[in-house]
């Protein structure tokens, strides 16, 4: 089984790689500013841009869109942070990254890559170059304490430099000790290793550990590099450089159980800057510089055929001409292979150079289409421990279907019983929600039949639709539906749990009452309801029977006070009557008929004074009748509620005795 296991480990290692699909080339555009020359020739600008937008538009109707459009104020430091910045930080997870620079002579191609020797450069003019070795460098001392704060061994970094030229399509090696003549034929020749990587046989490579040593090896093959003068650039680049960065990454892995193991990255960083498109008729160019113009123009030539192969849907089955030229054999790995590739193509903004601004844009246009086939590159070792891990889980995950019978044992076949498993799940899942839709449905049926039941027992019991009576009703309808409804479900429990003995008594028939013996079976909830309408109309009674007794007494108050009234009033009248008779029977002295007349007044105006209290009598008497007549009113309400409560029990009573408890 090991054996089996680690050759199908081996085949993957040797058939497939680790690949994280395609990737497109990226395309920036950057427009340099107009020259001193151009101003003084009054050279119009024929450039513009659309804000917050990367396109260029050239002229007045030719517009292109690229990924990344920097204008001419736009810095070093910005393009950097855009484009180039990303590039650096991938190399350290095993990825290769080429940074092409394209554009006619004199558009700003060796300022924006860097690789121009100048001693006095400030720091907002460094290239891209000597900024991404910065960036680089700073990442690995970053690594390395992360390292030693997650008590792991510090990861080893090793990292060489190469620096190479095409000169009329001869490789030169800028770093080599003894240097190559100009004009001689190079004994350096292109090869493509067991893996499908391009190297040049007898390059010389240099070990660099920090950012001073590798600027150093630049400014060493920068000084060794073919410049010369035309009428369009005073320090013109008359022939192609590659500067390449390789690093060899090793670093401790922490796995699941606790344990580390090391793993060996290989990344490979490349600065691309090609020597510019020209003619003859505007450089001015003869002799040896018209042959270094012809042979700049053939190798660009065929990078564009290139190019064009790449990046035409229609040609993608046709052969990509990558031995045309020694240009494009170098930029194999860069253009379809197994790199991360950014075209920054330099532009001139004057109207003079308008033709070659658009060949240039029109050029960087099809690089767009172009996709590259990106992996990790890793060793042997990794990769294979890699793939045994990969191959581990799958095997576990298929010995987990095994067991759980999900696969039999022709590979790939799912079991008869996991299927037919599969299949009941899912008819339940749809089961379960049309049961759920069904009682829904089913409570909002019986809310509807609980409400008419309610209005009709209403409409006949007063003759009128109440709403508090309405309300009232309604609810003990709802309860009544909803207990139904669980009787009803119960029933058909207890006939799936236990069915029916033929003979036997059916759940729903022991509801009516049985005179033999037994009693009813009703629901506990049943019960509660009739249970609680009998005690709120017993409430209802009492409260009506207390009424009762107080309108009683106010009536006995009222005839009591009505019997006192005229008592009063005939001891008034025989007092007045004897009076009378004594004033005709005796004489007396004037003295003593003044007194007898103002004790006669003095009696006179009692009454009055007793009239007073009269009123109030009377006033308190009126207040009493009307009490009276409230009471009288609320007798009747009470007399209304309790006759409806009475048929609501009698109908209760009847569902009670009903067999069916309909």
């Amino acid at each position: 089984y090991q054996r089996r296991v680690r050759g199908r480990a081996l085949c993957l290692c040797r058939d497939r790689v680790m690949s994280d699909g395609d990737v497109s080339v990226k395309v920036a555009i950057r427009v340099r500013p107009q020259s001193p020359r151009e101003i003084i020739d009054c050279c119009r600008i024929c450039t513009n841009f659309v804000p917050g937008e990367p396109q260029i538009i050239l002229g007045s109707d030719k517009a292109f869109t690229y990924d990344k459009v920097f204008e001419m104020s736009t810095g070093q430091r910005e393009i950097y942070e855009a484009t180039i910045k990303e590039l650096v930080e991938s190399c350290f997870k095993g990825y290769n990254s080429t940074i092409l620079a394209y554009g006619q002579t004199g558009s700003g191609k060796t300022y924006t890559m860097g690789t121009q020797f100048d001693e006095c450069i400030r720091e907002q003019q460094r290239g891209l170059i000597p900024r991404a070795v910065d960036h680089l460098f700073q990442n690995i001392r970053n690594m390395k304490e992360a390292a030693l704060a997650e008590d792991l061994p510090p990861p080893d970094f090793k990292v060489s430099a190469q620096f190479m030229e095409l000169y009329n399509e001869e490789i030169l090696d800028l770093l080599s000790p003894s240097g190559e003549a100009k004009g001689k034929k190079s004994n350096l020749k292109i090869h493509e290793d067991a893996n499908g990587e391009i190297y040049v046989d007898g390059m010389s490579s240099q070990d660099v550990a920090n950012t001073e040593e590798v600027l150093l090896c630049l400014q060493q093959g920068a000084l060794c590099r073919t410049t010369a003068s035309t009428q369009m650039n005073a320090v013109s680049s008359r022939s192609h450089a590659l500067f390449s960065l390789k690093m060899h990454i090793m670093k401790a892995l922490k796995t699941e159980d606790g344990s580390s193991e090391f793993e060996n990255l290989t990344s490979k960083l490349v600065f691309v800057d090609l020597a510019g498109s020209e003619r003859l008729k505007r450089t001015g160019a003869t002799g040896d510089r018209a042959k270094e113009g012809i042979s700049i123009n053939g190798g660009l030539l065929a990078l564009g055929n290139v190019i064009s192969a790449l990046g035409d849907e229609k040609r993608k089955a046709a052969h990509v001409p990558y031995r045309d030229s020694k240009l494009t054999r170098l930029l194999q790995d860069s253009l379809g292979g197994n790199s991360q590739t950014l075209m920054v193509a330099c532009v001139s903004p004057s109207d003079r150079d308008f033709m070659e601004t658009l060949n240039t844009l029109k050029y960087a246009n099809r690089a767009k289409n172009i996709k590259n086939k990106v992996v990790v590159n890793q060793d042997k070792t990794s990769r294979m421990i890699n793939m045994l891990r990969e191959e581990n889980m799958k095997l576990q995950q298929e010995l987990m279907e095994y067991r759980m019978g999900q696969r039999t044992g022709e590979e790939g076949n799912y079991s008869d019983l996991f299927t037919e498993n599969a299949m009941l799940r899912a008819d339940n899942d749809k089961l379960r929600l049309r049961i759920k839709s069904m009682k829904e449905a089913q409570d909002t049926k019986d809310e509807n039949i609980a409400e008419l039941r309610a209005k009709a027992i209403c409409a006949s019991v007063i003759g009128s639709d109440e709403t508090d009576m309405t309300e009232m009703i309604q609810g003990y309808m709802k309860e009544i539906e909803s207990l139904r409804t669980q009787l009803l479900e119960q029933e058909t429990a207890a006939k799936y749990r236990s069915p029916v003995k033929p003979g036997a008594v059916a759940p729903a028939a022991r509801l009516s009452l049985n005179a033999s013996g037994g009693g009813a079976i009703l629901n506990d909830s049943i019960v509660d309801v009739i249970k609680e309408a009998k005690d709120d109309l017993e409430k209802t009674m009492a409260k009506r029977s207390k009424l009762a007794h107080l309108m009683d007494l106010e009536q006995t108050k009222v005839e009591d006070n009505k019997e006192n009234i005229l008592e009063e009033e005939e001891e008034e009248e025989e007092e007045n009557e004897e009076e009378e008779m004594d004033c005709e029977n005796n004489f007396i002295d004037i003295d003593d008929d003044m007194e007898d007349i103002t004790t006669v007044k003095s009696e006179k105006e009692k009454p009055q004074e007793e009239g007073g209290g009269e009123e109030e009598e009377e006033e308190e008497a009126k207040h009493r009748i009307e009490n009276i007549h409230i009471i009288e009113q609320d007798l009747a309400d009470l007399g209304d509620e309790i006759s409806i409560k009475q048929k609501l029990l009698e109908e209760l009573d009847i569902l009670e005795e009903d067999p069916q408890f309909e």
